[in-house]
């Protein structure tokens, strides 16, 4: 038989679907970008990183830096403070017009005191002597040289250009003149030939050489040179022009050429270093990565070869992909081939797989943090530990841990905190039942990855800090996820149709519709459906089954019996049996419809699907005895007094399916010893064990479990279980004498006798 043929009458279309969507998924994922690294800020390497291929990088740094220090030697440029020079221009024409209005010395010393002017009499006298206008307009070019002097001469404040941002580390400051306007070019000055404020000495011998060049008379060059000390002292010729000054370290920034490093093929790009990577060498593996992609595009010379090459890795890893899907597919086969079965659950459980993939690598390709990829697959842990099992989650992502490595070039220590992280967070997602249980298995989980980490990082040689900071990250990503999930879990619960133990526990609340009409219209058949709830429950905890699903199970089990609640013997009164005018066929059919009945008010109340098979498994397909034995009586009688006739069993058979998990096993086993031991008339404990003993024996010689796979062991340790809690249940009665006084007749504790019910549900 063809390999082919054999494996699709093995697995089916639709695992072979599903296999070659997920492995087209997962090879999508992994080939998709360039090649990751596995490096991180901070790593320590043990050899050097060589470049494959020749490649230019533009070198920030280098340029950020040579574009600073240009323009930290961007000349400071400053301009002239017209308004001082005026006012000392104006403080000499004043000084004259003084000298002119006052008749004597006295009257001109003391106007001359109120403006703080220093004079003698014989610069009265001197300033008088220009009453001509010959004189006087020898005065007025002394001072209009004294202006043109003083665009020379400069003085600046020592704070001027605090807010300068870089520091000037110019020799020289740029001065703009009052004649700029007219075509003059600014005036470059060397800073050591600049004045400052506090220089008060070297500003009075300013002064005093200015006022000899500017021709002042011997008489006036005291108190010429006092005051123009005194005005230059006050205040600054020069003035910081801070919006000149950014503009020049602009356009001197803008002048400076990118610079660009190159690296040839086999030349170490980052060699190695004590302190470890820094963002900048990620930078440049990254460069380096989409250079060698851009090469294998191109024509140029080795390209083909490393083209090759690349292909050969490529084929690599979609082998190893393959084989990994055959496994994870096996695995899936063998403990939850449900599955496989239904293609809407097959292809939910590949997206999400595909997806937690696709995230993986999304991170690995635009996060510098790699620490956050042990996020998604915890998620999906999770997803699959809430919806199927601790063992199948588990067994389901240390497969997909290696795809995940192999797909982001992963190293050992990634693939064990993965899994060190999905052991613990599958481990202790056993039961949900409260929504901090899910803040508690994300602490723990962190716990965990924070430990991995740290421990792996120290083995590969790296700084304390540096794992510390990995494994907080790690620890940060894992406790994230579990807030993720527990925000996202009632859309997962909806859109994945996953059933939860918070949904169970919703469904296990008495006043629900349902269970509050089964309540009020058939009494004894929810009371039954509360104490096989009680009875599973124990047992599913003994053989280490879902308890909670078997109780909630066993509340709606008998929904079906709403239809017709007066025909099944625990809701009927004493005296009445409606099956009494009926024939054994008739019965029959109002007995076994209350399954299908079940299901199709299940989908009414829209019951979770999970909870459908202890509606249609809990009789699985054994015989309704009691109308099987009815219709045989019924049989015409031979000379011989035996019937004509043998009814054959398999008309009075439920339609089935038969139980396919513990649950709705250990339901059916409940259901027909509950039944069995409520028609016991005396239920002592011997009678009770013999009766569970002698259903549990006939429902395994009829092939009842032959689709779960529950073990003999676990068969005798439900065997123990409910023969102990029916005990409790139906314990034997003290039977109180019978006394001859009216007033304690027909007394409440007298005892009843039970009557057998000839229908059990």
């Amino acid at each position: 038989m063809p390999l082919g043929r054999r494996l699709r009458e093995n697995l089916g279309l639709t695992t072979l679907f599903l296999g070659l969507l997920f492995l087209g998924g997962t090879t999508a994922v992994a080939l998709y970008g360039t090649r990751s690294r596995s490096f991180s800020v901070g790593q320590k390497i043990d050899q050097p990183i060589y470049a494959e291929v020749a490649f230019s990088i533009t070198d920030e740094q280098r340029t950020m830096r040579d574009r600073q220090t240009a323009r930290a030697a961007t000349p400071s440029h400053y301009r002239l403070d017209e308004a001082l020079i005026t006012q000392i221009e104006t403080d000499l024409r004043n000084l004259y017009q003084a000298a002119q209005a006052s008749e004597t010395f006295e009257a001109f010393l003391e106007r001359a005191t109120e403006n703080g002017w220093t004079v003698d009499e014989a610069a009265y006298g001197q300033l008088r002597s220009y009453a001509d206008a010959t004189r006087q307009s020898a005065f007025e070019d002394c001072i209009v040289r004294l202006g043109r002097r003083l665009e020379r001469e400069f003085t600046r404040h020592p704070d001027a250009e605090k807010d300068r941002s870089p520091p000037s580390s110019a020799k020289t400051i740029v001065i703009h003149l009052r004649d700029a306007s007219e075509g003059e070019a600014p005036l470059e000055v060397s800073v050591f030939d600049i004045l400052p404020l506090s220089n008060t000495t070297g500003i009075q011998r300013a002064a005093n050489d200015l006022v000899l060049k500017c021709g002042f008379s011997p008489a006036l060059r005291t108190t010429v040179a006092d005051l123009l000390s005194r005005r230059l002292s006050e205040k600054p010729l020069l003035v910081f022009d801070a919006a000149v000054t950014a503009e020049q370290m602009v356009l001197a920034a803008e002048r400076v050429e990118t610079v660009t490093v190159r690296y040839q093929q086999n030349e170490p790009i980052i060699p190695v270093r004590a302190e470890g990577l820094t963002f900048a060498d990620l930078q440049l593996v990254a460069a380096h990565d989409e250079a060698y992609r851009q090469f294998l595009v191109g024509d140029a010379e080795g390209a083909k070869d490393l083209r090759e090459r690349a292909l050969l890795r490529r084929i690599g890893l979609v082998t190893l992909f393959v084989l990994l899907t055959v496994v994870l597919l096996g695995y899936v086969a063998t403990y939850q081939r449900r599955v496989l079965e239904v293609w809407t659950r097959g292809l939910a459980f590949v997206l999400l797989l595909v997806g937690t993939l696709a995230a993986v690598r999304v991170i690995d390709l635009a996060s510098p943090i790699r620490e956050l990829m042990v996020g998604p697959p915890l998620v999906a842990a999770s997803i699959l530990a809430i919806a199927y099992t601790r063992r199948f989650a588990m067994g389901v992502m240390t497969v997909t841990a290696v795809i995940l490595v192999l797909a982001v070039h992963g190293d050992a220590a990634l693939y064990i905190t993965v899994l060190v992280g999905v052991g613990v967070t599958a481990w202790l997602l056993d039961d949900v039942r409260t929504r901090t249980r899910l803040i508690g298995v994300g602490l723990a989980s962190a716990a965990a990855i924070f430990v991995s980490l740290t421990g792996s990082g120290l083995f590969d040689g790296q700084a304390l800090g540096f794992a510390v900071i990995r494994g907080v990250q790690g620890a940060a990503t894992a406790f994230v996820a579990s807030l993720l999930l527990q925000a996202t879990l009632p859309l997962l619960e909806r859109f994945l149709g996953i059933v939860t133990s918070l949904t169970l526990l919703e469904w296990r609340d008495t006043t629900r519709p349902l269970l509050q009409r089964l309540a009020r219209e058939a009494p004894g058949t929810y009371a039954h459906s509360l104490t096989l709830g009680t009875l599973a429950e124990a047992a599913c905890r003994e053989i280490g089954a879902n308890a909670l699903l078997a109780q909630v199970g066993a509340l709606y089990h008998d929904i079906g019996k709403l239809h017709k609640a007066s025909y099944f013997a625990e809701n009927q009164e004493a005296s009445i049996n409606r099956h009494d005018n009926l024939a054994p066929t008739m019965s029959l059919l109002i007995i076994i419809g209350h399954v299908k009945d079940g299901l199709e008010m299940a989908k009414e109340y829209k019951l979770p699907r999970v909870l459908h098979p202890f509606i249609a498994e809990h009789h699985g397909t054994t015989v309704v005895r009691y109308f099987h034995h009815i219709a045989s009586e019924q049989q015409p009688q031979i000379a011989s007094g035996k019937h004509d006739r043998q009814v054959p069993e398999s008309q009075f058979r439920y339609p089935g399916p038969k139980p396919r998990s513990k649950e709705t096993a250990v339901m059916m086993l409940c259901d027909g010893t509950e039944s069995a031991v409520r028609s016991l008339s005396e239920p002592t404990p011997g009678r009770i064990e013999n009766v569970v003993h002698q259903i549990i024996t006939d429902r395994l010689y009829d092939g009842q479990f032959d689709e779960c796979d529950i073990t003999l062991r676990e068969l005798h340790r439900v065997e123990e279980s409910l023969a102990k809690s029916l005990c409790s249940y139906y314990h034997g009665r003290v039977a109180y004498p019978k006394k001859d006084k009216p007033e304690r007749a027909a007394g409440a504790d007298q005892p009843q006798e039970r009557t057998a019910a000839p229908i059990a549900g």
